[in-house]
């Protein structure tokens, strides 16, 4: 189970109410430091950080326009200077291990040969080094927010020192910490705790090395005339490799284009990240907070049945009386019910490994996959989820929960339905279904509702709101 940086320091919710970004402790979380937002942040810490990165590039690119072959004193010197290891205190990036990518010897050649041949072609603006991951392989977020890191890396410390401070983090309060030079030591990764704002992050991109350079030439607009106008349809054929070589060759060597490349660059703002949209961190987080609140529940000798049941109650405690709402609120459509079975999933995980039970979630045995399965050797139950925003509540009441039950050869089936506020009028309809079906003699599956609608503070309670 991963480690959030409030929980190793028991700090509850103070970094978010300050809007600082809990980490997690033994691994990398899928974010990184965006440069444009460092431009905008009114964060003090970070306040000339963007000027500092543009003033380090562009001497860079003094150093290369002013050398006359690879092995001159001014060439060797930007090589040097390009060098950036990375830091780890961050935990930002990929990663699963205990380092990250980082920028090796033959990559930085490559980078600074390119630059040098970049800057002699006519451009010198410092942005071109933001934008290197657009025409170098192997160079994506990640390794760009590990170069951001270390060029602001003072700045990182002065604002964890002062967040320390703040909320006294410190070698008194932390005995069975290591504490070096003001700065915890995080045990998982044997290097110092360093924290960032919110406010100068972004979410990675899915595509790992920035294969997603489609989406981000879409959202350049001279880029996308650039190529549009002289590749067309074959841009699609390409690989990754071609269309950096591409941008490369016909759009970073080409001043004139080059230099509207940057103003729509520069002319572009982007907004404060909500990291809550990040699905694996925000499920990680509520799985966390729901261990936090309630009390392990155990009990070796109840059935399959018995043990789903005491599980979904339990969850629906945690949504209905802890807040547990509040985790739907903000979240894309298509991502609801991905949030209620990974977090169910991650407790339901939790109890059944203390109480020797399996579960295996989209379990298929042949008629497509239930959501869960809860299960200690023949005795079975099957689990199906669905939200009232789903047009086939009725459907997954009366025929897929069925179809599933068939499958695992059980008579255990258990129907969660989780009321989130939209078309709720449905709860009804399963309710009625249910009814009928008993009225017929038929065994369908039991119903346990949840109420996940956004809830009125108590000074704003209305008891007809029940």
């Amino acid at each position: 189970m991963a480690v959030f940086a409030s929980e190793e320091l028991n700090l509850g919710t103070s970094l978010e109410d300050l809007g600082v970004f809990d980490p997690l402790l033994d691994e990398d979380s899928n974010y990184f430091i965006n440069i444009k937002r460092l431009k905008s942040t009114k964060v003090s810490e970070f306040s000339d950080s963007y000027n500092k990165i543009n003033l380090f590039f562009k001497n860079i690119g003094i150093l290369l326009k002013a050398s006359k072959n690879k092995q001159d004193k001014n060439y060797r010197t930007a090589l040097r200077r390009f060098d950036f290891p990375e830091v780890q205190g961050i935990n930002l990036g990929f990663s699963k291990g205990k380092r990250g990518a980082g920028f090796g010897k033959k990559l930085k050649e490559k980078i600074i040969n390119d630059a040098s041949e970049i800057i002699k072609s006519g451009s010198e603006q410092p942005e071109i080094f933001h934008l290197v991951g657009l025409f170098e392989e192997n160079v994506g977020p990640d390794r760009l927010s590990d170069m951001v890191a270390r060029l602001i890396y003072d700045e990182i410390v002065l604002y964890t020192k002062n967040v320390n401070e703040l909320l006294g983090i410190n070698q008194d309060n932390y005995p069975n910490i290591e504490f070096v030079n003001g700065l915890a030591i995080n045990s998982y990764k044997k290097c110092e705790i360093l924290l960032l704002p919110v406010d100068i992050l972004h979410e990675l991109p899915i595509a790992r090395d920035w294969e997603d350079i489609d989406r981000v030439c879409r959202e350049n607009e001279t880029i996308r005339e650039e190529i549009n106008g002289l590749v067309g349809k074959e841009w699609k054929k390409l690989s990754v490799g071609k269309k950096k070589e591409y941008i490369r060759e016909y759009i970073f060597k080409k001043p004139d284009i080059l230099q509207r490349v940057i103003a729509n660059y520069e002319a572009t703002v982007v907004a404060p990240y909500d990291v809550n949209k990040n699905m694996e961190y925000l499920i990680e987080k509520v799985i966390h907070n729901i261990r936090k609140t309630d009390e392990t529940v155990s009990n070796f000798n109840k059935s399959s049945f018995e043990a789903a049941r005491e599980i979904l109650l339990h969850y629906k405690q945690w949504v209905e009386n802890q807040k547990g709402y509040s985790v739907l609120q903000g979240v894309e459509s298509k991502n609801e019910e991905k949030i209620v079975q990974r977090t169910l999933h991650g407790c339901a995980g939790y109890y059944c490994n203390i109480n020797g039970l399996d579960i295996s979630p989209e379990s298929n045995t042949g008629r497509g996959p239930v959501d869960f399965k809860i299960s200690r050797g023949m005795d079975k139950t099957v689990i199906e989820i669905k939200l009232t925003s789903n047009s086939q509540v009725v459907h997954g009441f009366e025929v897929q929960i069925e179809e599933y039950a068939k499958s695992e050869q059980t008579e255990n089936k258990i129907f969660l339905l989780v009321d989130n506020g939209k078309e709720s009028h449905r709860v009804l309809k399963v309710k009625e279904s249910y009814e009928k079906r008993k009225a017929e003699g038929q065994n369908p599956a039991d119903i346990i509702i949840i109420d996940a609608k956004p809830k009125s503070s108590a000074s704003n309670y209305k008891p007809d709101e029940d």
